[in-house]
């Protein structure tokens, strides 16, 4: 979810919630009449936030359209803001002095509340959340229902997250069974040492399969040669601007990839030579500034990382940037581009802070199904 609403912030905020109003309540003494009134606003926020608990639950099980569940959030904490305010304005009417920071205060500590548990550190030695994926892809050959998908990016070993953060992070994967892995790029940075080592660790963690990769802007600023060397190493299928094709229940799909878009290393044209106008595509891609061009249409599924899901997420504003043409648009999550899914990830490390907020690494498992209607 793009908002960051998860149960530690809402338990966060409302016991700040709760603090405050103790504290604003004891100061100003209200009259027993607007402690009624008051008291009404505060059964309504209960109510309004335990709502927005079950809701953050069930988005974690439940496979529901990601734009109508983020709209539907962000009604109930606006109806949850109002409420906040209105409680600042009764207090202010009661007493005619606190209701300059009344609701401030509890704005305050309730964004706050929503934030800091989702605060971490390149340096946590948690594992990364692994996101299970329903796909449906227009054009999905009965084949490949239920094909699944271990899509891994940005790993980044190197100053900001270093091999033992990695590994951690890659932790999961030791239960998690896929038809295909796929890598978007991003071993390491800083550092020539860190692509081998992290190669090294998707090599050892990661299920067996077929495994692909394309190289991402790092691996440009390092050593490209080196890193093409190192992953085809540990069983990889460098599709540096080519494609291959899989046989899957007897059904052939091509696997297209490119080179890194961002250095402008990418040629799709020429990936795509040779791929029949009606194969079945997975495209690979290290950035989803892939889909400016045309071409990309010509892909049933593209898979994506490079924008770390912006890092950065704070509750209702989302990602504060994502280092994309497109700004925030596909920082992270599953979008319909054109007749094609695309499938960006959040990725396994960091570059340029060691924070992420509201946004944790992640693994990423696409279950390929067949589009409805």
């Amino acid at each position: 979810m793009a908002l960051g609403i998860t149960w530690p912030g809402l338990l966060f905020a409302a016991v700040g919630q709760f603090l405050v109003v103790a504290a604003i309540t004891t100061f100003c003494r209200p009259s027993c009449h607007v402690s009624r009134t008051v008291g009404f606003v505060l059964a309504g926020d209960a109510v309004i936030f335990c709502l927005l608990a079950a809701i953050a639950a069930a988005f974690r099980h439940v496979d529901l359209p990601e734009q109508g569940g983020d709209a539907l959030l962000v009604h109930l904490v606006s109806a949850a803001v109002l409420a906040w305010v209105t409680w600042g304005l009764a207090v202010h009417v009661a007493t005619g002095r606190a209701g300059l920071w009344a609701g401030g205060a509890l704005l305050v500590v309730t964004f706050v509340g929503l934030t800091a548990p989702g605060i971490r550190t390149s340096r946590s030695g948690k594992p990364a959340q692994v996101t299970l994926a329903s796909v449906e892809v227009p054009g999905l050959p009965a084949e490949l229902e239920g094909f699944r998908i271990l899509l891994l990016s940005d790993t980044h070993v190197g100053p900001w997250t270093d091999e033992a953060e990695v590994r951690a992070r890659l932790r999961p994967l030791g239960q998690v069974q896929a038809d295909m892995v796929a890598f978007t790029g991003d071993l390491a940075s800083g550092e020539k040492s860190g692509i081998d080592r992290a190669a090294n660790l998707i090599d050892q963690m990661a299920p067996s399969g077929a495994r692909f990769a394309v190289l991402g802007n790092h691996e440009h600023y390092l050593d490209p040669r080196l890193a093409t060397t190192q992953l085809t190493r540990h069983g990889f299928r460098v599709l540096n601007n080519r494609s291959e094709t899989v046989g899957v229940n007897g059904r052939g799909i091509w696997i297209v990839g490119v080179d890194d878009p961002y250095t402008g290393s990418s040629d799709l044209p020429r990936a795509l030579s040779g791929v029949p106008t009606d194969a079945f595509v997975i495209l690979l891609a290290h950035t989803p500034d892939i889909v400016a061009q045309p071409l990309a249409a010509r892909a049933n599924l593209i898979l994506a990382g490079h924008t770390h899901g912006g890092q950065i997420v704070l509750p209702l504003v989302g990602p504060l940037t994502s280092n994309s043409r497109y700004g925030v648009r596909y920082a992270s999550g599953l979008f319909d581009v054109g007749g094609s899914r695309l499938f960006v990830t959040r990725g396994l490390g960091e570059v340029n802070t060691p924070l992420r907020v509201l946004c944790p690494p992640e693994i990423a498992l696409l279950v390929l199904k067949r589009a409805r209607g």
